[in-house]
């Protein structure tokens, strides 16, 4: 018979970076943030403070990785700006916005013939890289961004 102990639950906490000068033509610029051990990176909130312009249209985008310009929790070159010019300031993201969401993997895959590890949960102390990724383009306005790293305590 399966016996139960009960705990006051997991806790959310949050990191925020702030990137001046986030977006560089035909470059990367990597930020990097402390995931505390026993967590999940549960979602990452991305505003842009400032409005960005590109010369011409182009993508901008980002990936989101446990190594620097690494992609292992998530990556869509194309998520902020797909083809376009412009972005306006107070733009908001929800990167993950749902398990399902295109390019999010730091959860483990749900249906599946087996259980695979989340890559985004951690029994140790790390770091996680946030790259932003930009066209060929120049790039003006206040280009800032305020990244914000949900992580959920499960231990």
């Amino acid at each position: 018979m399966a016996t139960y102990k009960y705990t006051s639950g997991a806790v959310t906490a949050s990191k925020r970076v702030v990137i001046k000068d986030a977006f560089v033509q035909n470059a990367e610029v990597v930020a990097e943030v402390d995931q505390p051990a026993g967590t999940i990176l549960s979602d990452v909130i991305v505003r842009f403070i400032g409005g960005v312009t590109l010369g011409a249209a182009g993508d901008i985008g980002y990936e989101i990785g446990t190594a620097s310009s690494g992609s292992q929790l998530g990556t869509n070159v194309d998520g902020f700006l797909d083809e376009g010019t412009a972005i306006a300031a107070n733009t908001v993201y929800y990167l993950k916005g749902g398990s399902g969401a295109a390019g999010w993997a730091a959860d483990s895959t749900q249906d599946g013939t087996s259980g695979a590890a989340a890559t985004g949960y951690t029994d140790e102390a790390r770091k996680l890289y946030f790259t932003t990724i930009c066209a060929n383009q120049t790039v003006t306005g206040d280009n800032e961004l305020e990244v914000n790293f949900i992580f959920t305590h499960l231990v």
